[in-house]
């Protein structure tokens, strides 16, 4: 009897639907993986991995730990970004930590932190949980516990410092913990003593809440008994967040008008985290107490249905809500890669929600980001251009970084051995003048790994005689990969290691070499095809790719497995 020929096995829509915790790794089909640590997956749902964290700033306070691992309560943790945007459209980066805010000072090479400083008696700040936004030319934060702040676009204040400030009518301590910079004038929300009031300022005049335009929306008879925790402008309204409901107002510009009337109130579902609400196009996303929601429009109704995000993960996500502190749970919508990103202050991981596709849900594409030397994100921003991130823990207490190239980057200090700019800079380092201190680059290697469902090869019944592993990634240069094998449901594995050495070709220009002088190109790497043997049988297999990243991107194009046909079992 003639032997069986080796077929391959493909696996070309190879975890396209992203990450799934929620369903049994025996029963998803092979587009869901169930591990997706520190990757993203492009337009077309090939794994690639992220790209690296990179320091951009000197630190503000060296921090310390717990015997348990955790902050104490002197260090400071970068908790708030916000970027102000001048009349003349100059931007300015601050952070919040601790009791002050710094500025962004890109003057400086690495930048600095630089603590501002605030006119008149300003009062004790207590943390740097600041809430940041724009509004006529002028940037103002709130956080509760804290009074208000205003920067004119050349200098800090409280904003009962600011000329012609007055405070809500009726009201002791006016210490809002949300914001919003919209429709002609503030709004802001939940000041202590009155948690379900949202009061608004004259119109154009972000201090004034008393006299003019100024007034107040009291939802005391809209719903009972629940709080304010976020604001957010959304296709012409003013959407108020509670934590068990949701109330939407048509036509804000004009609060004092007939049409300034309630158009919806969903009850049942709010927002538990002030900074996770994001407006992504069409709908606006936040962190509800079962899950990332969704808040979209349909062209049918004019009503607001509700859509879970979080389904993939939800029992994940629920645990982190009881678990973490809400107030250091931030999220973003990042334009550079399209994705809406969560992070729970102290967890160490952030949840990337990628928008650019989805699965037949409806939902986004999840993958985490994961940080072995435990930066746990406190605060991230994205601009036009940049994502920053805000650094919290180990080493890298009051720090911000920079969402780019292919290392997680730490600037250490390292003035003890080289303590003047010639010896500083003949080392190859960094030499601050402001601060007369000496930063070397430290490029950390970081880990990227996804393990796949169990695969049957719609062969449940059949047994497989592993032979080769083949895969096909383009990039990847000198990246260390870790094939791991599993079968029939056995939790321990068979490896192989192997390098990618990837093919460059295409243009390499360098500057001063390219037709007109002046054309600069990185090395293109050819998609190469990657050999590993396999052995033993399985009736189904689960596979686990482990990468090291070390400065170059790796995109996975496809996977096979070249196996013979065995017995029905």
């Amino acid at each position: 009897m003639a032997s069986k020929p080796i077929q391959p096995l493909v696996l070309d829509s190879i975890g396209i639907y992203g990450l799934n915790r929620q369903s049994s790794a025996a029963s998803l089909p092979p587009q869901y993986l169930t591990t997706a640590n520190n990757i993203m997956l492009d337009e077309k749902g090939r794994v690639t991995t992220r790209e690296g964290i990179k320091q951009i700033t000197n630190n503000v306070h060296t921090g310390s730990l717990d015997t348990d691992g955790n902050p104490t309560a002197n260090t400071l943790i970068v908790k708030s970004l916000g970027e102000y945007i001048s009349s003349t459209g100059a931007k300015t980066i601050f952070a919040g930590a601790g009791a002050n805010v710094y500025k962004i000072n890109t003057a400086n090479t690495p930048y600095t932190l630089d603590a501002q400083t605030f006119t008149s008696s300003p009062t004790t700040k207590t943390n740097g949980n600041w809430q940041f936004t724009n509004f006529n030319n002028q940037f103002y934060g709130v956080q509760s516990n804290n009074e208000p702040i205003n920067y004119s676009g050349s200098a800090w204040a409280d904003l009962a410092d600011v000329q012609h400030y007055h405070k809500p009518s009726g009201v002791t301590t006016f210490q809002p913990s949300c914001i919003l910079g919209d429709y002609g004038r503030l709004w802001v929300g939940n000041i202590g003593e009155n948690k379900d009031v949202v009061y608004y300022s004259d119109t154009l005049i972000g201090q004034t809440f008393n006299g003019g335009a100024a007034g107040s929306v009291d939802l005391k008879t809209v719903w009972s008994g629940d709080e304010i925790t976020a604001l957010a402008s959304f296709m012409g309204k003013l959407v108020i967040f509670g934590k068990n409901n949701i109330v939407i107002y048509n036509d804000p510009w004009d609060p004092s008008a007939a049409s300034f009337q309630l158009d919806e109130v969903i009850e049942g579902v709010g927002c538990v985290a002030r900074d996770s609400v994001q407006v992504i196009g069409d709908d606006i996303v936040f962190l509800s107490s079962s899950g990332v929601r969704s808040l979209a429009r349909t062209m049918v109704q004019d009503k607001m249905p509700l859509t879970d995000l979080s389904l993939a993960i939800k029992d994940e996500i629920r645990t982190n809500i009881l678990t973490a502190d809400m107030d250091q749970v931030k999220a973003q919508y990042d334009l550079s890669t399209g994705s809406y990103l969560l992070s729970f202050g102290g967890k160490n991981i952030i949840y990337v929600f990628d928008f650019k596709a989805t699965t037949p849900e409806g939902a986004p594409r999840i993958t985490t980001w994961n940080f072995e030397l435990k930066k746990n994100p406190g605060a991230l921003l994205s601009t036009d251009d940049t994502l920053y991130v805000g650094l919290g823990a180990s080493t890298y207490f009051g720090k911000v970084a920079t969402y780019s190239g292919f290392y997680d980057v730490e600037k250490k200090d390292v003035t003890a051995s080289y303590g003047n700019q010639s010896a500083c800079t003949t080392a190859g380092h960094t030499w601050e003048s402001t601060t007369s201190k000496c930063y070397e680059d430290i490029d950390n290697t970081y880990q990227a790994d996804f393990k796949t469902t169990w695969l049957d090869f719609e062969q449940p019944g059949i047994s497989k005689f592993l032979k080769r592993f083949l895969a096909i990634w383009s990039g990847g240069k000198n990246m260390n990969v870790t094939l791991n094998w599993f079968r029939d449901y056995n939790v321990e594995p068979t490896s192989a290691n192997f390098t990618l050495d990837p093919t460059a070709g295409g243009p390499n220009y360098l500057w001063g070499q390219g037709k007109y002088a002046s054309a600069k190109y990185a090395p293109a790497f050819q998609p190469t095809e990657y050999k590993v043997s396999m052995s033993k049988a399985a009736k189904v297999v689960r596979l686990q790719i482990i990468q090291t990243v070390s400065g170059f991107k790796a995109s996975l194009q496809n996977i096979s497995i070249w196996a013979k046909q065995g017995k029905i079992r």
